[in-house]
């Protein structure tokens, strides 16, 4: 009989999410809005190790908050 010490990733990788998932409930449950949501994914995805994933979801984050904002008809060099 063989003994196993210690957790498998598939054990790390379920608390990981379980415990993504509370943090996730929390900030819910203090009340924010949908742009809230998204800049705190955009903050969050800033802290990724991964430069490639940073800035693709940073990139998507942006083209949402630039289909978000309304189109003036007055020409102000922005």
């Amino acid at each position: 009989m063989k003994k196993i010490f210690g957790k498998s990733n598939e054990e790390i990788s379920v608390e990981d999410n379980a415990k993504a998932r509370e943090i996730v409930q929390v900030v819910l449950e203090y009340g924010i809005n949908q742009q809230q949501i998204l800049q705190m994914i955009f903050l969050l995805a800033l802290e990724l190790e991964n430069n490639i994933q940073m800035k693709e979801i940073t990139n998507l984050i942006k083209t949402f908050n630039k289909a978000d904002k309304p189109q003036n008809s007055i020409i102000t060099g922005e």
